[in-house]
């Protein structure tokens, strides 16, 4: 990746998360998906630069370019419950979920195809991410109301993706890191709404968001590299 792009990225999450909340929401929405856009366009615009490495490869390309389509999809959908949430978090935060759910899903969609993981790291990490979700489920459980079997699916599917960065054949780093970061910033938003008020919340939650999507999409971009002989 450019460092520009990485410095305008940087540049333009910061922009949005010091003017949230002062501007209109219009303008809010617009400037909320802006660094999206830009990682977008940065993601799209190489989607076809780099050939394979011999014509026996051409299932290896069409398999590149339905995961980068379905990376697009993902973003897409993230974008959408960004202008959701932005517009009318409070009213409308079960549409966001839901965009955001379609987002997560099409992200594992594209993690294919997955491999087995060694028996003692696959017992470690389940035991871990399903720790996480018994302490964060157990500490909103009281407050979620008719939103426990949504926000349950929800998190089930958001561990399920990142679990998934670890199983998939591409797996490298950087979708493991962004992977665990989506967790992050949604646990956040989770005990901010549901627990109790988390101080700064709102700048950490941004933070680890826009972090995500950057480390996801570097990670994606590192699967479609094409096999050497």
């Amino acid at each position: 990746m450019p460092i520009w792009i990485s410095v305008s990225y940087c540049l333009l999450a910061c922009l949005y998360i010091w003017i949230a909340g002062s501007v209109e929401i219009a303008v809010g929405a617009i400037m909320k998906i802006l660094p999206l856009l830009l990682l977008l366009g940065w993601f799209c615009g190489s989607k076809f630069d780099q050939p394979l490495a011999n014509a026996g490869e051409s299932e290896t390309a069409k398999h590149q370019v339905k995961s980068a389509g379905t990376v697009i999809i993902a973003l897409g959908f993230s974008m959408l419950g960004d202008v959701i949430l932005a517009v009318d978090g409070k009213n409308w935060f079960v549409f966001g979920l839901g965009a955001f759910l379609l987002s997560h899903i099409a992200y594992i969609v594209a993690l294919r195809p997955f491999q087995r993981l060694p028996a003692a790291k696959l017992v470690l990490l389940l035991a871990c991410y399903a720790g996480f979700a018994a302490v964060v489920l157990g500490l909103m459980a009281a407050n979620l109301g008719s939103m426990l079997l949504p926000v349950s699916v929800y998190i089930a599917v958001i561990l399920l993706m990142s679990l998934s960065t670890w199983h998939s054949k591409g797996s490298n780093p950087w979708l493991v890191v962004g992977g665990l970061l989506f967790i992050c910033s949604d646990a956040a938003i989770g005990l901010n709404r549901f627990y109790t008020a988390i101080p700064f919340s709102g700048v950490f939650i941004m933070l680890t968001y826009y972090a995500a999507q950057y480390s996801l999409l570097r990670g994606f971009k590192l699967m479609r590299r094409p096999m050497t002989a």
